[in-house]
């Protein structure tokens, strides 16, 4: 996860970067909406990216338990008592 989240940061500067060369905040109509547009959603992604990480880090430290693990671990026991009653 950690590195699928490090590939999307990756790409965003990137295109961040070219963008930055392409798009002028400062021209008028619909041209300078898109690019306004289109630069508040990169950085919404470079936020969400950055936050994942910082979540998942916390995570790690604190030694949490992901929630597809506990789901994982009730359906088998659900089938084991399903097969005892049986």
């Amino acid at each position: 996860m950690r590195l699928r989240l490090l590939i999307s940061l990756g790409i965003v500067f990137f295109l961040l970067w070219h963008a930055i060369e392409q798009f002028s905040l400062q021209a008028e109509g619909l041209a300078g909406i898109f690019a306004s547009v289109w630069f508040v959603f990169a950085l919404l992604v470079v936020g969400g990216n950055l936050s994942a990480l910082l979540h998942e880090r916390h995570k790690k430290k604190n030694g949490a338990v992901e929630t597809r693990t506990i789901l994982e671990s009730r359906r088998k026991g659900d089938q084991t008592h399903g097969r005892l009653r049986a």
